[in-house]
């Protein structure tokens, strides 16, 4: 009698297929012959594990939800924060400077009746961009002499927000004392605008206000070359060369702060070489 024979359709058969020895030439490195297997397709099989597949995903599916993204529309950013500004085109060329020097942009102001006054005589700076712009790229040294507080010191009260003192107090009114005229103080800087040329003034910052501005002898007869008109609007433009040492050797000298004045959108002129001319338009 002979054995049973196994039912061969609810499970996978495999047999193993010996290899002949010497039937591949050998040479050097050759690995050793090894022994196939032969499995046989189980239908069954095959179903279960689809089915076992199946149940794992059978549990509820939940959305994908990102989280919100604190974003502003496009059209809600300003072109500034996006692009930097382009810097004038005549300043490179007439100050010779190197490409990798940073020309920083300050700020840009409408031209006030003030800055043209002569009683005045002074051009106002935007405090915001003094702070945010301008002082960075000033040395401990010079900020104490332009009188603009470092990053993160306290503000001194103003004159005018200072408490009575005792004295005044008892006499029942506030003493005023009287107004003094004070001296060209304040950190050395050549102003610069392409029509004027340039004019070594003072940048300094008034006590009384917290402004930032830009005067000394010579201010009015600069300023009026410029030929800005009230409420123009200006473009405020930085820039300034640290001296630089390679292996004990002065590759370059500091240079003194360059502060330029020019409208805005304003074409070259055609006295950009000389700078020494106004061009009415």
């Amino acid at each position: 009698m002979s054995p049973p024979v196994p039912d061969q359709t609810n499970r996978n058969l495999s047999m193993t297929i010996p290899t002949k020895e010497g039937g591949a030439p050998s040479y050097p490195g050759r690995k050793r012959p090894h022994a196939l297997t032969l499995a046989v397709y189980d239908p069954a099989a095959a179903e279960h594990r689809a089915n076992a597949a199946n149940l794992s995903l059978s549990g509820a599916l939940v959305p994908f939800l990102p989280p919100p993204v604190d974003a502003a529309p496009i059209n809600a950013v300003p072109l500034s924060a996006v692009a930097p500004r382009a810097e004038p085109v005549w300043i490179r060329a007439h100050f010779n400077l190197r490409l990798d020097l940073t020309v920083t942009f300050i700020d840009e102001k409408a031209v006030t009746a003030t800055d043209l006054d002569p009683q005045q005589n002074r051009f106002r700076l935007p405090t915001a961009g003094v702070l945010s712009s301008l002082r960075p790229i000033l040395s401990p040294e010079e900020l104490d002499a332009a009188k603009i507080p470092c990053e993160g010191a306290k503000e001194a009260p103003r004159p005018s927000m200072l408490p009575p003192t005792e004295e005044e107090v008892q006499q029942g009114r506030i003493k005023r004392k009287k107004k003094q005229g004070k001296k060209h103080g304040g950190l050395p800087v050549l102003v610069c605008n392409v029509h004027a040329g340039t004019k070594q003034l003072q940048l300094t910052r008034w006590e009384s206000s917290h402004g930032n501005i830009i005067k000394g002898e010579g201010y009015l007869d600069f300023i009026t070359r410029c030929c800005f008109k009230e409420k123009d609007i200006v473009e405020i433009w930085a820039f300034k060369e640290r001296s630089f040492r390679l292996f004990g050797v002065d590759m370059c000298h500091a240079s003194p702060l360059y502060i330029v004045l020019t409208k805005k959108e304003q074409p070259p002129a055609a006295s950009v070489v000389g700078m020494d001319e106004c061009t009415m338009y």
